[in-house]
């Protein structure tokens, strides 16, 4: 149980939806947003939520909001996205908030990341998308705005069987269940760590108590190629099934490995699942 009050800021997505039920399992005391309750792209809608917050209560923050890659990757987005958060910080200054958790992506490294990825890894983001998430990181880590301890995760791709679920996991089981092929864009052998949802929110529990002021990669520390990927999902659903290679972009043919020194030392006792055992929640 998180002892302040809990905001989960994007309720509907993906993550915000499995979190906002798994914190409530657990008897937090839990206040969820979605953008029909409070959008962040208006700043009066923010006031207003801040200042109806108790003056006597201290609360944390699991901020989820942002305009996807796959929704808008442009430069509108851009500024979108740094907007939303600059809304964010202007209603933190309105309420007794004593921690934030902010959702950013590893796509802050681009496509050539020196590898293994660590923390100190150099960004490098090729995206509008991976240029919005590391200019939010460094307005609420860097610019003196927010007084309370922001912990920013970056996520290299979340799955597990749930509402809202678009994960490349999730795609491939649906492949092969609904037509027993996969199409797999590029040869396969690219590397990939994927996180399984419940192994998120056992290490958000963990997470929130300690307020580290700071950046962490949320990976497990194994990375597996998407060619082994799909032959593990096909072996546990029992299904031969047919590989479609088509051509991809070069630019999207690169590797992600980390190294997980640094979530090890701070939750030192917290294990992630094997992949298997997270595609078994598809069954």
């Amino acid at each position: 149980m998180i002892s302040n009050r809990l905001i989960i800021i994007g309720k509907n997505s993906y993550i915000g939806s499995y979190f906002s039920k798994y914190a409530s399992s657990i008897g937090s005391n839990v206040i969820s947003l979605s953008s029909l309750d409070c959008n962040f792209l208006e700043v009066t809608e923010v006031k207003q939520f801040f200042t109806s917050l108790s003056n006597t209560e201290t609360y944390t923050i699991v901020f989820l909001a942002t305009i996807n890659r796959w929704v808008d990757n442009s430069f509108n987005s851009f500024n979108q996205n740094l907007e939303i958060v600059n809304n964010l910080i202007t209603g933190c200054q309105l309420a007794n908030i004593q921690s934030i958790i902010y959702f950013s992506s590893v796509d802050v490294y681009g496509s050539k990341p020196i590898l293994p990825i660590t923390e100190e890894t150099k960004v490098n983001p090729d995206s509008w998308y991976g240029l919005a998430k590391y200019a939010c990181e460094w307005v609420l880590l860097s610019s003196g705005q927010i007084q309370c301890p922001v912990t920013v995760l970056r996520i290299p791709g979340i799955y597990g069987k749930s509402t809202n679920d678009k994960s490349v996991v999730s795609k491939m089981v649906s492949s092969l269940k609904n037509n027993r092929k996969v199409v797999i864009q590029g040869t396969g052998k690219n590397q990939r760590d994927y996180v399984y949802i419940n192994d998120l929110c056992l290490l958000l529990q963990s997470l929130l108590p300690l307020q580290y002021q700071g950046i962490l990669n949320v990976a497990t520390g194994h990375s597996v190629s998407i060619n082994d990927i799909v032959q593990l999902a096909g072996k546990i659903l029992s299904i031969e099934f047919e590989r479609i290679y088509e051509s991809a972009a070069p630019v999207r043919e690169f590797d992600l490995m980390f190294d997980i020194s640094l979530i090890s030392s701070l939750v030192p006792n917290f294990r992630f699942s094997d992949l298997e055992e997270g595609i078994q929640s598809y069954l």
